[in-house]
């Protein structure tokens, strides 16, 4: 008898969780893109506009480590389509409700408690289908739904906020995270037994995966063991170094662009654009320097690479005067952030490949934590160097400069973590 070949239904899986992050994107970052035209109608501060952007951190907070353990326990498919259906329907609420700063603050905050269900959902359902030696291309794969969202936002944004205003906007992106779930329902399931199309083949692929992991890591480990774990913490706050710069990027670098700089907002897509490809490379290169140096060096080392990369180069960003310098260094800072992601997800399946969905959801807390931080610091720099007397580049160069240290902040985090399979304490 001939071998009968897998199927690969697990690339379409992933295909349509990076799908998800695309449109969790765009109902993230029309806020951002809009922002100059909303801080113009109502008369907001940088500062105001900054709580604006920090209250959906802190909504997201909320939901990061629930949404994990419901996902790793039930599985994720109910997780994520409640989660994308409650996102879009505030995406649609938010120009209603949002005409004061307590009530967006209140909208927004909603919106990153649907939000915050996402990433821990669909990390969790494709720990449950991808092997742990190809988790990094995996996790690049669905990551690079995001920056893929930000810059389809950019050019959406400059065609369309002229023409039809802020608020249609967000009533047009609403749409999206329905059309999401049905593409969902057609394609992904919670478990690879469950999805009719994969055969029997590709079924012993992925419990042939299960299997090596158990070897390595005791199948009954606990949440209680991964939050005793030193590793975990440590590459989780490392994690929430990078998005600190990455949240920046998110809700400020449009203004960066067009007020910082004077540029037109389509200028703010050319990072997201380069960060869309690193995240491939990412995944890539931290699975074969998984395979070269092992778990303990290999998954750590795109981190650390990325993160100093990005450091200098949003310094030098900073710095410059030079327009296509300004962009080139700004974009490729972004792209060495984004070689990291795939990286900091794929840490899971390594030390607890039976609960990446709690994993992810420490490092979503502590990565909205400085989601929270981020957009309400920038709002406080750029305010104070404008009264200084500071002009607008130099006055937002100050919170690129931020970014820099916490970013180096990161790589030290990263260099101290010991990944070692973690255990069950008796």
């Amino acid at each position: 008898m001939t071998n009968i070949k897998k199927t690969n239904i697990r690339w379409a899986v992933a295909v349509v969780l990076a799908l998800s992050y695309m449109v969790m994107f765009l109902g993230r970052t029309v806020f951002s893109v809009s922002g100059s035209d909303i801080m113009q109608q109502y008369g907001w501060s940088s500062t105001q506009f900054g709580y604006a952007s920090t209250a959906f951190f802190i909504g997201y907070m909320i939901t990061m480590i629930p949404s994990g353990a419901i996902a790793d326990k039930y599985g994720a498919t109910k997780v994520l389509i409640v989660s994308l259906l409650l996102s879009g329907l505030f995406t649609l609420l938010t120009p209603i409700i949002g005409i004061s700063i307590g009530s967006m603050i209140f909208i927004r905050a909603l919106e990153g408690v649907a939000q915050g269900c996402i990433v821990p959902g669909a990390m969790s359902n494709l720990g449950r289908w991808i092997p742990k030696k190809e988790s990094g291309i995996a996790c690049g794969l669905v990551q690079a739904g995001c920056p893929l969202g930000s810059a389809i936002n950019m050019y959406v944004a400059a065609a369309l906020l002229p023409i039809i205003g802020w608020k249609k906007l967000f009533y047009l992106y609403a749409v999206f995270f329905p059309i999401w779930c049905i593409i969902w329902a057609l394609v992904g399931k919670s478990n690879p037994s469950d999805h009719k199309k994969v055969n029997k083949a590709e079924l012993d692929y992925i419990a042939q995966k299960q299997q090596k992991q158990l070897l390595i890591t005791n199948s009954n480990i606990t949440k209680s063991d991964v939050l005793r774990s030193s590793s975990v913490w440590l590459m989780c706050l490392s994690y929430a170094c990078a998005t600190y710069m990455y949240f920046f990027c998110t809700t400020w670098l449009p203004n960066y662009f067009a007020i910082g700089r004077g540029m037109k907002i389509s200028a703010g897509a050319t990072p997201f654009i380069v960060g869309f490809f690193t995240y491939f490379i990412g995944g890539f290169v931290s699975d074969a320097a998984s395979n070269k140096f092992g778990d303990k060096i290999g998954r750590k080392l795109v981190q650390i690479v990325g993160m100093i990369g990005a450091a200098v180069l949003i310094f030098l960003g900073a710095n410059f005067t030079n327009p296509t310098l300004v962009i080139a260094s700004v974009s490729l800072s972004y792209g060495f952030l984004c070689l990291t992601m795939s990286g900091y997800f794929s840490v899971a399946p390594s030390i607890c490949p039976t609960l990446a969905g709690v994993y992810s959801g420490i490092a979503g807390i502590l990565g909205s934590v400085s989601g929270i931080l981020a957009p309400t610091i920038t709002g406080f720099v750029v305010d104070a160097g404008l009264k200084a007397g500071a002009s607008n580049a130099v006055a937002y160069g100050y919170a690129l400069w931020i970014c820099a240290g916490i970013c180096i902040l990161g790589s030290i985090l990263a260099i101290l973590a010991k990944l070692d399979p973690i255990k069950h304490k008796e």
